[in-house]
């Protein structure tokens, strides 16, 4: 039977966090049961050091950048090298908590839905349709669609810790690179959102709770000037919102052209 189970490629992708990298799939392969599995981790662009330690993590196949290229190179590397009909996607600050089965959950939902292209672990706010349950495993999988709750989109994609079908990602397409984070993040949520051939799925049961996220003060992201910024203006955000939307939005579109000023200029990152 264990022959007969469809390969899936695990890619970590990681930037100068050998640390947590390490936690990260030590903690994956303690708690996850498959046992078809190709682990790839891509690293862009670390240094020697670092990628010297990287090199001895128990994995198949690696990906060393020369030079750091931003997270959509890195994700387009490590997708190269991935051979499986199934890839989880995690970045390297996820540990994995388990319960052990849920990998042969999910890929026995997408054998038998392959309408399925996408299968969300973690994530932004979702509503899955309860209504459309999805065969194949025990625990309830539910397709996944896209809701708008208070003005905040609700996306079907999530760069956070998911399982995707080679299908869907040659049908999506690549990354986009040569971008900030987030940039690339939103291009990628849109061309997900914009299709219709695959839809998103979820288990209720697992979402936000196999991945645990090694917290928010390692994040890439939180250590940019345009996030330090956001925190330092919430109160004032908060206040100008309940007085007036339309001085909040002004406001909010004068402090986002300053920080793209300071990023197009090289000042911030």
């Amino acid at each position: 039977m264990d022959s007969e189970l469809p390969l899936v490629s695990v890619l970590f992708v990681t930037y100068r966090r050998i640390d947590l990298l390490k936690s990260a799939v030590d903690t994956f392969l303690r708690n996850t049961k498959y046992p078809n599995l190709q682990i790839v981790i891509a690293d862009d662009g670390s240094g020697t050091e670092i990628q010297d330690a990287v090199s001895k993590l128990p994995a198949d196949d690696f990906i060393l950048s020369p030079k750091n290229r931003g997270l959509g190179a890195n994700n387009n590397s490590g997708l190269s090298l991935c051979r499986g009909k199934y890839i989880l996607m995690l970045q390297d600050d996820w540990l994995c908590v388990g319960p052990p089965d849920y990998l042969l959950q999910s890929v026995s939902v997408m054998e038998l839905n392959p309408q399925v292209g996408l299968i969300n672990y973690a994530g932004g706010p979702v509503k899955p349709d309860m209504s459309l349950r999805l065969a194949g495993s025990e625990e309830p999988c539910y397709i996944n669609r896209q809701v708008v709750e208070e003005g905040q989109d609700s996306y079907l994609y999530s760069d956070q810790p998911h399982l995707q079908s080679r299908a869907s990602l040659d049908y999506v397409g690549p990354y986009v690179e040569a971008r900030h984070m987030e940039q690339c993040e939103r291009d990628y949520e849109i061309r997900w959102r914009s299709q219709k051939k695959f839809a998103a799925a979820i288990f209720p049961g697992y979402f936000m709770r196999i991945f645990r996220n090694q917290g928010v003060e390692h994040s890439l992201r939180r250590s940019r000037l345009r996030y330090r910024i956001d925190d330092n203006l919430q109160p004032i955000a908060r206040a100008l919102r309940q007085r007036s939307e339309l001085v909040y939005k002004s406001g909010r579109f004068v402090v986002r052209a300053f920080q793209h000023t300071l990023e197009w200029i090289g000042i911030a990152k």
